[in-house]
């Protein structure tokens, strides 16, 4: 069998399962295992539902649907935004919450379709004042 004629369901579900197992391997590593015991299930949780996403999309294989292609139109949008998001992540940890955040808000906006500059300018500089005043000045959190 070729590998465009897999269903995209196999390989999400793969996808999400291989992450599943190392988060969960990640989660074992705390140091108080009383704070391992929620994340756990969740996983377990995302794990079995992962299977049965795999399973489904191994069925409709089979059924050889016209959505066999693994990079479907349906499936780009969301593997872009799964890209955008780990960039985003990994630009954190270089540059801080409110630096990425300021980054990353107004593309991520103007990608979905917001054309409107003062929306997007305005709802920059209020997520950052509101996460601003409410964790740093008033919890008095450090954020990353």
């Amino acid at each position: 069998m070729k590998l465009k004629n897999i269903h995209a369901d196999v390989w999400i579900g793969g996808v999400l399962i291989v992450l599943s197992m190392i988060f969960f391997a990640m989660a074992g590593q705390f140091s108080n295992p009383d704070a391992a015991t929620w994340p756990k299930a969740i996983l377990i949780g995302i794990l079995i539902l992962s299977a049965m996403v795999v399973v489904h999309g191994l069925k409709l294989t089979q059924l050889k649907t016209g959505q066999s292609r693994i990079f479907s139109e349906g499936l780009a949008g969301p593997m872009l935004a799964l890209l955008a998001i780990v960039l985003y992540a990994v630009l954190m940890n270089f540059t801080g919450y409110f630096v990425s955040t300021a980054i990353f808000l107004p593309l991520g906006m103007f990608f979905l379709g917001q054309r409107n500059w003062k929306a997007i300018f305005g709802v920059t500089v209020g997520l950052e004042l509101f996460v601003y005043i409410l964790f740093v000045v008033q919890l008095q959190l450090r954020m990353p």
